[in-house]
This record gives C-alpha cells, sequence and structure tokens, in this order.
C-alpha cells in the first residue's frame, strides 16, 4: 500500500490526554511498527491493514486541509438530564471523560475545507463513553445538518460509537427523530451527506443516524451493526461466520456503498463530493445539423445473435466507458446486492449524471434482474431527482428472474415502482439498449425523455426461441425462430419505425463486439448530443412530453375507421376459413393463387 505525505494532526487541546506508549509490535499480527510509516501517519499497521481506533480530532485532521477546522457549538452541553446516581454519579463520570479526552462531549462538530470545498464535518469521539450519543451530542448534530443546509456544504460525519446514552435514559433514545427532523432541511437544500463507519458503529448510531447518509463509507474491518457484537455472539449459539457483522459482510449485503482503507479515505470523500455536486453542464457551441446514422441490414436472428455475442460490451461496460470517473451505489440498503444491475453518479464529457446500467456478467453470475436490482435502481432515481442530476439507464438483460424466490422478494412491487418513478422523475432521463432488451425487465428501464438504441440491439416482447416453441407446440426448429424473429418486429430500425425509440446508434461494421473501444466512443457521442438537446427543454414541458409519448405510443383505431377495420378483419378471417375447408375437399377455390387478402 503506498504512503502518501502526513498532512499534521490538530494540536491536542488544553486538559486532552496524552496518547498511551504507542505498542511496539501490532495486536493483530504482532508486526514491528516501530519504523512503520503507514502506522505513524494513519495508525494503521503496514503488515495486515489493522486500523487502531483515532480520537475524533485525528479524525477530521486526517480529513481536512491543513489548518481550516473551525469548531462549533462547543458550549452545548447537558450534563446530568436525568440526575442518573448508580454506584458511581453520572455527572463524575461525564467530568472525567471531558478530562480524559479534553472534549466537552462525544460529538465534535464544526466547518472545514477539503481540497479547497467548505465542508461541515463532524466526528464521534469513542473515548468519550464509548462514543454514545447523548442530548448534547445530538443537538449537536443536529445544527450540523441545518449549518450543512444554510451553507450549501456538504456533510461529512465520522461515526465512532456503541450506541444509545443510557444514562440519559428515553432522552437519549429520542435524539434519532431531533437529528432526522434537522436532516429534513438538508435533503430539501440538495446538498450531499456522507457519513464514514469506523470500529464499530452499533446501536443508535447505526439504526438511526449513519443511514441517513446518500453514501456509506465503512473502514476495513469495521464492526458494523444494530447489535454489539458480543450479544450477537450471545444469541447466535452455532457462533459467526468468519467476518460477520464487519465492514465486508456488509458491503456483501449492499448495506454500505464502499469499504475504503484509512490513507485513502480522504480522496474517497472528495471524489463522492466532485461527481455529486458538480455544477457543470453540457450545451452546444452552436447549432449541429444532426443526420441519421446509417444502418447495416441484417436479418433479425442475426441481429438477435450478435447482440448476445459473448465478446459484446454489457450495458454496465458500455457505461463505465462513457461515464468517468464513476462512483457506484452498493445494493438497496436492504440486505441485498443484486449485482446484475449497476447503479451510480459519473461524470459524461464533464457534467455529473447518474446511471442504472445492467451487467450480464456478473461476479456471481446472474443475468436475470431481480427485486433487488429495482430497488437500487429507486435508490439512485431518488438521488437524480434530490441532486437535480440527468439520469441514464444502459438496458442488456434477458428478463425478470424466473424464480419463486424473487417473486417472493417483491418483484411486482419493485418493478411498478421503477416504473412510476421514471415517468415522474423531473431530471431529464436517457435510456440506451445496448444489446439485448428483454420483455418487461427492459421495458421497466427504457421509460424515458430520449430513448436510443444501438444498431444491433434489440428489443423484445419475448426471446424468439421461446415465442417459436409456444406457438409450435414443441421445441422450435431453426427455421421458425428466424421466421418468428422477422415478424416480433425487434430490431432497432423495426422499434425506430415503431416509434418506441427517437434514433439508432451506430456501430463498428462488424458489431460492437469488433472494436470496443469505437463502440464506446460512438454511443458517448450520441449520449452527449440528446442530452444537450434534452437539458435545453424547460421541466415542465419535458414532463408533458414525456407522458404524451407513452400515453400515445401504440396507433389505436376509432369510430368509423375502428368499425370498418374490424369488418373487413373479419370477413377476411371468413374468407380465410372458407378457403381451408373448400381445399380440405380436393376442390379448388377460386383466385386460390392470390395468397391473401389485403386489408
Amino acid at each position: 500500500m503506498p504512503v502518501k505525505p502526513f498532512r499534521g494532526l490538530l494540536r491536542r487541546q488544553p486538559g486532552e490526554r496524552t496518547p498511551e506508549a504507542e505498542p511496539e509490535r501490532c495486536l493483530s499480527c504482532q508486526a514491528d511498527l516501530r519504523e512503520s510509516r503507514l502506522y505513524a501517519q494513519y495508525k494503521v499497521c503496514h503488515a495486515c491493514g489493522f486500523h487502531y481506533h483515532l480520537t475524533a480530532r485525528e479524525r477530521i485532521a486526517l480529513l481536512a486541509d491543513p489548518g481550516t477546522f473551525d469548531p462549533h457549538d462547543e458550549d452545548v452541553s447537558a450534563l446530568d438530564p436525568l440526575d442518573f446516581a448508580l454506584r458511581r454519579p453520572y455527572r463524575s463520570r461525564i467530568i472525567e471523560a471531558q478530562r480524559r479526552t479534553g472534549l466537552a462531549e462525544a460529538a465534535l462538530t464544526g466547518t472545514a475545507a477539503m481540497f479547497g470545498r467548505e465542508v461541515v464535518l463532524a466526528a464521534i469521539d469513542f473515548g468519550f463513553l464509548g462514543g454514545s450519543i447523548g442530548v448534547a451530542a445530538g443537538e449537536r448534530l443536529a445544527r450540523a445538518f441545518e449549518r450543512a443546509a444554510r451553507r450549501r456544504a456538504p456533510l461529512v460525519i465520522v461515526y465512532s460509537s456503541a450506541g444509545t446514552r443510557m444514562q440519559e435514559g428515553l432522552l437519549a433514545l429520542m435524539q434519532v427523530p431531533r437529528v432526522a427532523t434537522a436532516a429534513r432541511a438538508l435533503a430539501q437544500a440538495r446538498v450531499p451527506h456522507v457519513a464514514v463507519l469506523t470500529d464499530p458503529t452499533t446501536g443508535l448510531a447505526y439504526v438511526g443516524l449513519a443511514n441517513l447518509a446518500d453514501y456509506l463509507i465503512a473502514e476495513p474491518n469495521a464492526v458494523l451493526g444494530y447489535a454489539a457484537l458480543r450479544v450477537v455472539q450471545a444469541v447466535e449459539h452455532e457462533g459467526l461466520p468468519e467476518g460477520a457483522h464487519t465492514s465486508a459482510s456488509h458491503a456483501a449485503a449492499g448495506l454500505v456503498d464502499a469499504v475504503i482503507p484509512r490513507p485513502d479515505l480522504r480522496d474517497g470523500i472528495g471524489l463522492v463530493l466532485d461527481v455529486i455536486m458538480n455544477s457543470y453542464r453540457l450545451s452546444p457551441a452552436r447549432e449541429a445539423r444532426v443526420r441519421a446514422s446509417g444502418h447495416t441490414y441484417r436479418a433479425a436472428w442475426e441481429q438477435v445473435q450478435l447482440s448476445r455475442h459473448e465478446g459484446r460490451p454489457t450495458a454496465a461496460e458500455f457505461a463505465l466507458g462513457a461515464v468517468a470517473p464513476f462512483v457506484e451505489l452498493r445494493g438497496d440498503r436492504c440486505g441485498t446486492d443484486d449485482d446484475s444491475v449497476v447503479a451510480g453518479i459519473g461524470s459524461l464529457a464533464g457534467q455529473s449524471v447518474v446511471v442504472i446500467a445492467h451487467n450480464r456478467r456478473s461476479k456471481t453470475g446472474q443475468s436475470w434482474v431481480r427485486a433487488a436490482g429495482l430497488r437500487k435502481a429507486r435508490r439512485a432515481i431518488a438521488l437524480a431527482n434530490r441532486f437535480e442530476l440527468p439520469l441514464l439507464a444502459f438496458i442488456d438483460t434477458p428478463g425478470f428472474e424466473p424464480t419463486l424466490e424473487n417473486e417472493e422478494a417483491g418483484l411486482g412491487a419493485a418493478a411498478t415502482a421503477v416504473v412510476r418513478e421514471l415517468l415522474e422523475a423531473k431530471v431529464p432521463t436517457i435510456a440506451v439498449i445496448t444489446g439485448e432488451g428483454g420483455s418487461e425487465a427492459a421495458m421497466t428501464f427504457a421509460i424515458a425523455d430520449r430513448v436510443l438504441m444501438l444498431d444491433n440491439a434489440v428489443f423484445e416482447v419475448i426471446r424468439p426461441e421461446d415465442a417459436a416453441s409456444i406457438l409450435a407446440g414443441r421445441p422450435a426448429a431453426a427455421q421458425d425462430t428466424r421466421e418468428v424473429a422477422e415478424r416480433l418486429r425487434l430490431t432497432s430500425h423495426d422499434c425506430l419505425r415503431l416509434r418506441v425509440v427517437d434514433a439508432t446508434v451506430p456501430e463498428p461494421a462488424d458489431g460492437a463486439h469488433a472494436n470496443r473501444e469505437e463502440a464506446i466512443r460512438l454511443l458517448r457521442r450520441a449520449l452527449v448530443s440528446h442530452l444537450v438537446d434534452v437539458q435545453r427543454q424547460r421541466t415542465g414541458r419535458r414532463l408533458k412530453r414525456r407522458w404524451k409519448r407513452y400515453r400515445e405510443l401504440g396507433p389505436v383505431h376509432s369510430s368509423v375507421r375502428g368499425k370498418l377495420e374490424r369488418r373487413l378483419a373479419h370477413l377476411a378471417e371468413r374468407l380465410t376459413e372458407l378457403r381451408t375447408r373448400v381445399r380440405r375437399r380436393g376442390q379448388r377455390f377460386p383466385n386460390d393463387d392470390v395468397p391473401g387478402i389485403p386489408l
């Protein structure tokens, strides 16, 4: 792990205790720490990566630009709201903690700069009664939220807390709604909130405060969760698996967005704030003449096979190639991370955008979309609305996972919610079908102000081979599959004629798999062009156009024309039945050489 220059810690305040003698060997792996620059700078073992505890001031010093931290609300305190005394007065414990740490309370809050950007910083000091949250700490955190909203400065909170200050009773417990009420102002101001979870973050700090954040970062090997580790071990009689109740298990379950080692933490937070708070917006230098792209005409079944080509970039690979840098959102905050759906915030040609993309080649080998992936998409849509960032959806999926487990996980409700939220999204939205857009799963994500489709992509109501088998009542022959593929009108230019998509995007001559870099470059150019065009429209007008588009999609006829069309169709059907009966009798039907009656 590379060692970065040390930025220095804040000076210790009068009354703050001198740190105990530094250990000569790592408590985890027994490595010699005396010559370790990594330990000296970050309190991290150079051999095993074990992260030692830091004080609140040390936390802030590692994040803030040197000399920029200005503490606030140091006069906010509540020594003993319940006059609690059992064996030893609570008041005397508070006074002892104040003398030992040099802090008046567990929460240290203030303003600072990070990479030159003003931020509101807060850190919970585990050395102050286990970092427990009481009335004073809750009030300080609430004021930090309100200050960040007033100054429109992002809020960064570092947690290291065992939970509720039990000596303050229900008053301590009620700090959750107190802070959540203050957090409303930050949400309304559209200012980001990043939380860093360190060892340990449990109890009230985890279930009531940390998860208010837009983006959750954890340090490696931190104990995280509602219950303390000893409580979980006592309940789980069979013992805990290795890594359980830690940042690693939370990342695997999609409960935190990233696990970042302490030396990289400042840079990681800076990147998150950069992509969320980027104020640049794409606009054209001059009016550009847009010409329709060419099309390589292929048989529909051949195009289906190209869309599934194993060398073709997935939608996620197209997205990450076009949008960089990229900060990924992990999971649905409900305990599952469906990695067949990738979501996050990144930069397209300098403008920040929110991305949702399918990933056919996920780490789990899962290509079907699950309910958890839909909930992750909803989280991304909510962030796009909150921070007023355009939303880009990249579609390449065979469909929803057809399992009972997926059904019972809330697939129907989650899919309906995504459709509703995409229709109502106030930000510009663009969807692009990059490969095989399969049935309801593709439709769910393909609701946008502008829908694009790569030249060799397909958009299917059902996979052609499945449709052919259903129609034939048996495994379909290759010829039947090819014919059904043509009849389903699923190619990019079929979709363009049907007005299901707005434009096609060219590919390299032999397909995207033949030249991935060129394919991504062509898609990036199209995305920039269409995003500039969509952003010109006012929000109200853009929403009305979106609603009108889907309200009127698909031709229907009414009144006289509708009646005439139905009668002609019924007449043609009767003539076909009559012709079939006559042929069965071995007779020749008049005009039998005519293949059919055109409507």
